[in-house]
This record gives structure tokens, sequence and C-alpha cells, in this order.
């Protein structure tokens, strides 16, 4: 059939009847009245009006069997009536998009005839532009009529003769029904296998120290909740160990339990409170490969959520990490059993060493400091020279470093990039104190140069993470590096070898880190404070340590005075004073806004190289850390930061407010 030619052509003989029409019959009321020149004069116009629309006419419809050659001729004489039977839609349009032939099942898709319809208007995913640069269209997929399609193109080009240089144009199109290859794909994304490990947080430690009854009725509780969230997703259960569970899950359930916002982690906590028994919940989820990836992705993933503070979600794809839940406090582990195992370890990589390097991260605090100046006695004890990579002196630890770099003993102990890349050796040793992320060490170098390296950190981990690792440390529920290093030299010979002034900094690193021993201070934390006492430290001295001039005192309440709350119980304050210690006195005035009525976490947000820096607090019932991630920094649930790099203070108070009401949303 040739719908789209009749159809033109009944436009065009109807206009040719219709005006000859009105012209007769205006000659016959002319000649009527008399006036036969005049009514002539009509009758002559008419005809050959009416002869210019049929020659008109005529050359529309040769134009138009020339589209229909184009495309229904091929080198074995293919015919149009063989053409409109193929039970694919098939239209050609004209250069400029314009429909100029079309077959039945093209025609039946939109509902009608459709000659001179402009396709990109009948298919909204399609971009005329595109379809002329690609000439071969690699396609593009569309629904229409309740059916989804593969769109495909081709131009094509036809001589007018062989000596004219000039072109005809025409664009093939065609569709294909891939609707029922889309449900099947669908249907096996959604029947996709993903793995899931749960781990009951802390459960060695709870189970040696409760009633056996009580610690069993807690952990009936905890599967009967696991089994019940499992179901809602037609979820397998294995439990593997007293403390793990093996989960098999159908990938279209993992939305809906994203969307419930894991409850099953909440529901795990409220049971085991009313037990009296502080267990929680971590799950790692594996998804995006076949099984035996996704069950190395599940372990990856369990293991950051436990490398952040357990009590939360963490599922890993192909690309990314993401995380759920995790908005309580870590809590801490009573027994000491891998604190002496670690200080073996540690021990026994020293002796086997030429030297020992240790790294911190940039813009060196008193815990990081104070864990570097603690573990080098150690070192020394085992006759090997200890190193300390300093990247530039920290406003934050002036005090400290001077008093410290006066000493004999530590001369030459402080080395720069460059000086300590001249010490490695083969046997060099590498320990990164108080930071776990790459991008936070003042040498990265190092991380190529050495072959063993051993982390001690106490950050809630992120997705960022030095690797391979000799020997990893990592105890989120710790309230400071200096605690942990205290609790290694105890179990190490040489702990009683302390100076008054090496426990100073360690005591000092505890003091900051847990804010006068207010935020994240466990049993454990007292006993390494007591344990640095006996040794004979001033804390008198210390306290010193924390003293401000009156200037520094006073931009402190100026930021304080600029706070505004961004959502309830979240304060913020700002500055655009570059002083030379704004970074340490806008912690400080962030540490002071916790003593304000109503607020349980603050943000600072203060100029730093060229652009802005985030210094967050919490007294614990708002996990600042998922605030500062949201701005790509990282930390503790109680002591976070950022830095928004090329951003100012206005653009960064901005940003820290909308992912604060961001946090607000997602914790409702």
């Amino acid at each position: 059939m040739k719908k789209a030619y009749s159809y033109a052509m009944r436009n065009y003989m109807s206009i040719a009847v219709a005006a000859a029409a009105v012209l007769v019959i205006a000659a016959a009321v002319v000649i009527a009245r008399g006036e036969i020149a005049l009514g002539a004069v009509q009758g002559v116009i008419g005809v050959a009006l009416f002869a210019h629309l049929m020659i008109l006419g005529y050359k529309r419809k040769r134009d138009m069997v020339r589209y229909l050659r184009l495309v229904t001729k091929d080198e074995t004489g293919l015919s149009e009536n063989v053409l409109m039977s193929v039970p694919m839609p098939m239209a050609v349009c004209g250069i400029d998009g314009t429909v100029r032939w079309y077959n039945d099942k093209f025609s039946s898709i939109f509902g009608g005839t459709l000659p001179y319809e402009i396709l990109d208007d009948m298919i909204p995913e399609l971009k005329w532009s595109d379809v002329l640069k690609n000439q071969k269209g690699k396609g593009i997929i569309t629904e229409l009529a309740g059916r989804i399609y593969s769109a495909r193109w081709f131009v094509l080009r036809e001589n007018r003769a062989q000596d004219d240089i000039s072109a005809h144009y025409s664009v093939f199109f065609y569709l294909t029904d891939i609707t029922r290859e889309k449900q099947l794909e669908e249907t096996c994304d959604k029947e996709r296998a993903d793995i899931a490990i749960i781990n009951i947080d802390n459960y060695d430690d709870f189970s040696q120290k409760s009633d056996d009854d009580a610690m069993e009725a807690v952990c009936s509780k905890i599967r009967a909740a696991i089994n019940v969230w499992a179901k809602k997703g037609r979820a397998v259960v294995k439990k593997t160990d007293s403390d793990r569970f093996f989960v098999v899950l159908e990938h279209g359930s993992l939305q809906g339990y994203i969307d419930e916002k894991f409850d099953v982690v909440e529901n795990v906590r409220k049971a085991a409170e009313e037990a009296k028994i502080p267990l929680s919940i971590s799950i790692g989820i594996g998804t995006g490969g076949n099984i035996e990836e996704n069950e190395t992705a599940a372990r990856n993933a369990l293991d950051m959520a436990l490398g952040r503070g357990g009590d939360q979600v963490c599922i890993k794809d192909s690309d990314q990490f993401r995380f759920y839940a995790g908005k309580n406090r870590e809590y801490e582990r009573s027994t000491k059993v891998k604190a002496r195992a670690v200080a073996v370890a540690l021990e026994e990589y020293i002796k086997g060493s030429d030297n020992v390097i240790m790294m911190g991260h940039r813009a060196a605090d008193f815990d990081c400091f104070g864990a570097a100046i603690g573990l080098q006695r150690a070192v020394r004890e085992h006759g090997k020279t200890p190193y300390i990579v300093r990247e530039r002196v920290s406003p934050a630890i002036d005090k400290m470093y001077n008093a410290i770099k006066g000493i004999d003993e530590y001369s030459g102990m402080f080395v720069d990039e460059n000086e300590v890349l001249e010490e490695v050796t083969p046997d060099s040793l590498l320990v990164i104190l108080d930071t776990h992320r790459p991008s936070m060490l003042p040498c990265p170098k190092l991380l190529e140069r050495v072959s063993k390296i051993i982390l001690i950190d106490h950050h809630r981990r992120s997705t960022e993470f030095v690797s391979p690792c000799s020997l990893i440390y990592h105890e989120p529920y710790a309230s400071s590096t200096c605690e942990m290093v205290t609790e290694l030299l105890e179990y190490m010979s040489v702990g009683s070898k302390l100076t008054k002034t090496e426990a100073q900094c360690l005591y000092t690193g505890i003091l900051m880190d847990t804010k006068n021993f207010i935020l994240k201070t466990g049993v454990r934390t007292f006993e390494a404070a007591s344990y640095l006492r006996k040794l004979g430290l001033d804390t008198v001295r210390v306290r010193k340590m924390f003293s401000t001039s009156i200037e520094d005192y006073a931009m402190k309440a100026e930021i304080v005075e600029t706070a505004r709350m961004a959502a309830d119980g979240i304060a913020v304050a700002y500055t655009e004073n570059s002083h030379r210690n704004i970074r340490v006195i806008a912690s400080q005035a962030a540490d002071d806004m916790l003593n304000l009525n109503d607020v349980s976490a603050s943000v600072v947000v203060y100029p730093m190289n060229g652009g802005a820096g985030v210094s967050a607090r919490s007294l614990g019932t708002i996990n600042v850390q998922l605030i500062t991630e949201k701005l790509g920094g990282g930390g503790h649930m109680t002591v976070s930061g950022a830095q928004l790099k090329g951003k100012s203070v206005p653009e960064g108070v901005r940003m820290v407010t909308d992912a604060i009401r961001v946090y607000a949303e997602e914790s409702k």
C-alpha cells in the first residue's frame, strides 16, 4: 500500500477541484450579470489553476515514487509489496526528519496515517541531529504504545543522474520489538543472587562476662529478628558460627531493604538493650557480580562495616561502598587479647628491621605526634634507629615539638620527605599512625619504597585504606591512637622505659581526643592514663600544652558568636579570618559550642589552604562522621573534619548546611 502517497495526492486533487469549482461558479455569476468578458477571464484563470495543480501533483507523485524505489529496490529487485509485509516497523524520512513512507506495522504503533509528521516529535528519545551525525545509528531504546523497541537507522544516498553531482538523501528507520528480552533481563536481574554476611558485634567479649542463660536468650531474639528480616526478601539464612550468619538474597529485594533503612539493625539493638546486653549486628552485602565475586565483596563490606565501628550495613558493588545505619557509638572491648598479640608481633617486626620510620597524618595533632614519640622508645630499646616524618611544624603541636627537639637523645629523629627517602633500606619498617588514608600522609612515596608496613589507627574506616599492610591494628572503639600505643608499650618488654616527657606526650594525645576524658572514654582509656601516671607524668605541664593567647581566645569567642542552628541539635559557625592558628582555634570553638544549650553537635567552617576547612564535634548522639563524609571527609562519630578545596567559607557553610539537612532526613 502507498498510504502516504495516496493521502498526499488526495490533498492536491482536493485543492485543485475546489479552486476550479470556486472560479467556475464565480464566472457563471458574472456572466449572468452580463459581464461576459470578466467571466471569461475568471474561467480561464480557473482552468489554468487546475492545470497547474495537476502538473504539481504529478511532479510530487514522481518524487515520491523515487523515494519508494529507493527503499523498495535492491540488487534482487525486492518489491514494495514484499517490504510492506515484513513484520518489522519501518519508515523512510526526508533529510529534515519528515516521514515520507512507512509500512503498516509502523503506522499501527502510532495509530494512523503519518505523512509529513516529524519523526523526533513522535519519538521523544530521538534527537534528529544525532541521527544525521551518526549515519549508521547505534540505536536507542524507546517505549511506544506500551512496548519497548530498539530503534535504528541508516542514511541512504541516490544520485539523480549520472552527470548530476547533487544527490537525494533519505533516512531508513526501523524498530525491533525487544519487550520480551527486556522483561527477561529485568527478571534475571531481580532474581540474581546477592550475598550478605551478618556478624554479631562484640559477641566474644560479652559472652565471657554475661550469664549463659541471658546470653542465649538475647542471641535467640537476634536470630529471630534476622530470620524475620530475611523472610521479607525471600532470603535464605545459614548460621555458620555462634556470631556469624551467611545469607543469600534476591537482588530484587535489596532495594526494599534499603528503603526500610535496614530496620533489622535497629530491631536487634532494641532486643539487646531490653536484655541489658549491648550487642549489635553488622552486615556486609556483595552485589553486582557472580556468586563468588559477591561473597568476596560481602566479606570486604563486612570488614569495612566493622572498621567503622559496627552496628551498621555496608553494601559493596563493583564501583563503591554504600553505608546505612551506623548512627550509634561504638562499644568498648574489655578484653585485651588482641592488644597483646599485636604487641608481640610489632616487637618482632622491630627486631627484624634496620630502622623504623613512623609517619602520621598531615597537619599533625597531639594524638598523631604523641603516639610517634611513645613508640620510638620501643624502637630505641631494641637498638634500632627511629625516624619521625614531619611535613612541617603544625601550630597545634608547636609547644610539644619545641620541647622534644631540644633533647639531645632525639637529635636527628625528625626528618622531612626528602631526608626520610634517603634512609630507606630493604629492611626498613614503616609504622603509620592515626590515619589509614594514603591521601592524608605527608610522604605517600614511602608506601612504594618499603616492603613492611604496620598500621595503627582508631578512626572509623573509610573507603580509602593503606594496602597492603604486614600488620593492621585498627580499633574504632579506642579513644585515641595514643591509648592504643600505650597498651602496646605496656605489653612490650620496654614499656616501663618510657621517660616522663614521652609519657606526657602520650597522655596529651589521649586528653585531646577525649576532650578531657569526656568523649569516647572507656575503662581502657582510664587504665592507659593510669599506667602513664605511674611513670611520673606531670599533669600540670600537660595542661599548659593547651594554653592559649588572649588573641586566640577572643577569636574563638567570635566564632562561637556566629553559631546558628542548622538542624535539630546541630549548630554551625564560621570565620573568614586566615589566622596562622585558625585550624586549632576552629577546633577549639567547635568543642566549646557543645557547651551551649540544645547543641548536641557543632560544625565550624574556616579558611584553609585556598579552600575551606570543616571541623565537627558531637556529644555522641549525632554521628558527625556521616556528615563530613558527605563532604569528602571523615573521622569519628564524635570528632571529624573535611577539606573543601577551591571553596570559599560562605560556599563551605552552604555545603555543610546541605549535608546536615540530608543527614537529618536520612535519620528520620
